[in-house]
């Protein structure tokens, strides 16, 4: 196991279950503002209110579209506080508080993603079609820094479950020198922890943006479940919102600075465009797939490009409101030696209270 497994992950979840015992030390149920709503008020239009806003799931590799409706006015840190602690929200402005990751909302997204597996390799070894799986657990913490200026961060924990083969990299799709064609082995458990930071002054429709610097941390448990390497670079998005459409992009890339000299140095770019439309205030159809490039590998192996789609709504689980989607994509880019042709992913996304502190400037 990789010795900076334990320190980094229990830091990581140590500072996510405080923060989680945290909210519901200072706030209740009334923080949600859903409690003066029968389940059904939040679709239907017989109370005075508008059903939710989208909901844009958000794919692995920490790429995520930042929505926010908080009305046509500047909105600062008071401002927003203001409003939460109003007596009652309506299940409009509870949905647009939910559609954004720089809300003062909380977001405990659960991913899953399958994937299917071909490529010239398992043909050298007599293989078929291998099945490879990662569950993602994705906390989006919100932190208000001075009236104007707020940050987001989002740890992306990954749990693999991956077919390996000794000397082939499974998570960049490169061979070494190493390379021994023998049996496949099955492996499962963390793979490396990516934390972004997102910092924006301009959180409201309908243009908004952040930026910030991302790393990848070295924690894989399996030395064939991560890169091996310590890697960091810069992130940033964009998101356009209309009534129908939410159009936008998250860029992010990495260089490795720390880790095993043996292992091949890191330089991936990872770009999530997004492209929803609105078939009703609580639904929405469209697309957010990772595009990869590999600019380290041969020819033929550095791109990854996958076109599909999938649908998204937002929920109620008692009062606890929760967005579900389900998204299918198509490798029309992979790499030969070995990669994905076909993926299933499926979101999971509670919404929390967020702590009273985080929602105060610190500065």
């Amino acid at each position: 196991m990789n010795r900076n497994y334990l320190t980094v992950l229990s830091v990581v979840l140590g500072l996510t279950v405080a923060s989680t015992h945290a909210f519901a030390g200072s706030q209740d149920a009334s923080d949600l503002k859903t409690n003066k709503h029968e389940k059904g008020s939040f679709s239907a239009t017989n109370d005075g209110v508008q059903s939710f806003t989208g909901f844009v799931d958000l794919p692995y590799d920490l790429t995520n579209t930042p929505l926010l409706a908080m009305g046509q006015g500047a909105v600062t840190a008071k401002d927003a506080i203001v409003e939460e602690n109003k007596e009652e929200m309506t299940a409009a402005e509870v949905g647009e508080l939910m559609a954004n990751p720089f809300s003062y909302l909380w977001f405990a997204m659960i991913q899953n993603e399958t994937a299917w597996w071909n490529g010239d390799l398992l043909d050298a070894t007599n293989e078929g079609t291998k099945v490879m799986n990662t569950t993602v657990f994705q906390p989006v913490m919100s932190m208000q820094l001075t009236e104007e200026w707020k940050a987001i961060f989002r740890p992306v924990i990954p749990i693999q479950s991956f077919d390996t083969i000794r000397g082939f990299d499974i998570i960049e799709d490169e061979a070494d020198s190493s390379l021994i064609i023998t049996d496949w082995d099955r492996k499962t458990g963390l793979g490396d922890i990516v934390l972004w930071t997102a910092f924006t002054n301009n959180y409201k429709p309908p243009f908004v943006w952040g930026f910030g610097p991302t790393i990848m941390m070295d924690t894989a448990s399996d030395e064939t479940l991560g890169t091996g390497k310590w890697s960091a670079g810069p992130m940033a998005l964009a998101t356009y919102i209309t009534d129908k459409w939410i159009v936008g992009g998250v860029a992010q890339h990495w260089w490795s600075f720390a880790g095993d000299s043996d292992r091949d140095s890191v330089n991936l770019t990872d770009f999530q465009p997004i492209i929803r439309y609105r078939l009703s205030p609580q639904t929405n159809i469209g697309l957010a797939p990772n595009i990869q490039y590999n600019w380290g590998a041969d020819s033929g192996e550095k791109l990854r490009l996958p076109l599909g789609g999938g649908i998204s709504t937002v929920v109620m689980l008692g009062r606890l409101p929760v967005a579900i989607g389900l998204e299918y994509y198509y490798y029309v880019e992979t790499p030969d030696i070995v990669g994905p042709e076909h993926m299933l992913r499926f979101v999971f996304t509670p919404v929390l209270p967020s702590p009273e502190w985080s929602r105060t400037p610190l500065f």
